[in-house]
């Protein structure tokens, strides 16, 4: 319900925002501006950068972030200030409301077909062009509670080697001990992030994908297990 309320109220912009990839920045404006921060303030999680943080790239990019909680789209929102384009499962369009807005705002893919992760590409394609970055979380998934992070899909390193676009990996230190899949955990508190130095398009060639894909996946289990403190 908390999250259903913003969507509803702000339906008449969002139906203009979804008519056409020109005006996806007004969806993102209400996304970013509106529906996350109520959500984040409704759940008592407002977000801080740790020391050491970098700035983002102003051109288009691949934003990759571990994924542990249904908050980390709203802090994707609140970091990216410029307009960024979700890759996200195709299932999730069933969900009342929200699936309506989701699937013509979202990039979305079915991993179990061939033919929807070659759409992907070409979708990305037309973002970028349209000044847009590019947002995917490379676990494919939630993974468990006791997973630190898991094994990451090849999507956004191959869309960054396709589409020669930096990958900016941004570590999410916290939407796991907030709010994760087990109810009976967590609670309100601080999300702290901190986005990485980007990784330059021709860094890795294309028969690099797997030590590319490996390479960032243990950048992000350095920085997990090297935490910083609370303060």
């Amino acid at each position: 319900m908390v999250s259903a309320l913003p969507v509803l109220v702000f339906s008449p912009l969002l139906l203009i925002g979804v008519s056409s990839t020109r005006t996806y920045p007004l969806v993102y404006w209400c996304a970013r501006s509106i529906w996350a921060p109520f959500i984040l303030l409704m759940m008592g999680t407002p977000i801080r950068k740790v020391f050491g943080s970098e700035k983002l790239p102003d051109t288009p990019a691949i934003m990759i972030m571990n994924h542990t909680s249904m908050l980390d789209i709203m802090l994707m929102l609140r970091i990216c200030k410029k307009p960024v384009v979700f890759v996200g499962k195709a299932e999730l369009q069933r969900i009342w409301i929200f699936g309506f807005f989701y699937k013509r705002a979202v990039i979305m893919v079915d991993r179990s077909n061939k033919e929807s992760r070659k759409k992907v590409y070409q979708s990305v394609q037309e973002r970028v062009k349209n000044d847009a970055s590019i947002a995917i979380y490379p676990e494919g998934g939630v993974p468990d509670s006791s997973v630190l992070i898991d094994r990451f899909k090849n999507g956004a390193f191959s869309m960054s080697l396709t589409h020669d676009l930096p990958i900016v990996p941004i570590i999410n230190y916290d939407c796991k001990k907030r709010i994760n899949w087990d109810f009976y955990h967590g609670g309100p508190g601080v999300l702290r992030y901190k986005i990485m130095p980007a990784i330059k398009a021709g860094t890795y060639a294309k028969d690099e994908l797997e030590q590319f894909r490996d390479e960032v996946r243990n950048l992000f289990i350095k920085e997990l297990t090297n935490e910083p403190p609370m303060n």
